[in-house]
């Protein structure tokens, strides 16, 4: 790839860290936990990533980069792991879980499937596990996710592998990537960035029925 990346991750059972590894060997990058980031550390660097785990509707550990995000944004992507098989829509939810208002138009975000299995959890996850459990089977209509979170519980996943990060490979290497492999940055030229900025500065001083209306045009809804 063109440049020098630093892949910043969040590895709560190890999957992360395996997508880690396989990034240093197909890019030939930098890594470093994200509870171990420091602002010197970000000189040099044309390229970042932050990888982490999956919870919910966001990636794990991205706060540890948001005091950053002001400098490194318009070199910046996601991704996220979790246990599900890939979807367009787990990036989308991701994009808009984990990414403040203010960036997110900027930052292109991917999802890959991970690993899971019930015996690594700690006991609060494993009750959490199980309540999810209870109310999905609680539902009149189970979704295909449904489906596999629940086989999951009897049967670990194991999907960690270079084809379901293939996208992201891809696209740090400046290769063609079809929108439905991820969920693509909105915003990538410079002057509409400074508009939206503009704009985005406008609303913090609005009052708040024009902050309110600022605010939904920023985020296209």
């Amino acid at each position: 790839m063109k440049g020098k990346l630093l892949v910043i991750f969040k590895s709560i059972h190890g999957y992360v860290k395996r997508y880690v590894d396989i990034l240093g060997n197909e890019l030939g990058c930098d890594a470093v936990p994200a509870d171990k980031l420091r602002a010197d550390m970000l000189g040099g660097y044309d390229k970042f990533v932050y990888i982490g785990s999956v919870r919910g509707s966001s990636v794990l550990g991205f706060k540890n980069i948001s005091d950053y995000l002001d400098i490194i944004y318009d070199k910046l992507v996601v991704c996220g792991v979790g246990m599900l098989p890939f979807a367009k829509e787990i990036a989308d939810r991701l994009k808009d879980g984990t990414i403040s208002v203010a960036y997110e138009k900027f930052i292109p975000v991917f999802y890959a499937q991970g690993g899971f299995d019930v015996d690594e959890l700690s006991r609060t996850e494993k009750m959490s596990y199980a309540m999810l459990i209870r109310q999905i089977k609680a539902a009149n209509v189970l979704s295909a996710d449904d489906t596999f979170i629940i086989h999951a519980a009897n049967e670990p996943v194991d999907e960690v592998k270079k084809e379901n990060i293939l996208p992201l490979i891809n696209y740090l290497e400046e290769k063609t990537v079809a929108d439905d492999m991820y969920s693509p940055a909105e915003v990538t030229d410079p002057e509409e960035q400074k508009k939206f900025f503009k704009e985005l500065e406008e609303s913090a001083k609005a009052p708040e029925n024009k902050k309110r209306a600022l605010k939904k045009k920023l985020k296209g809804k």
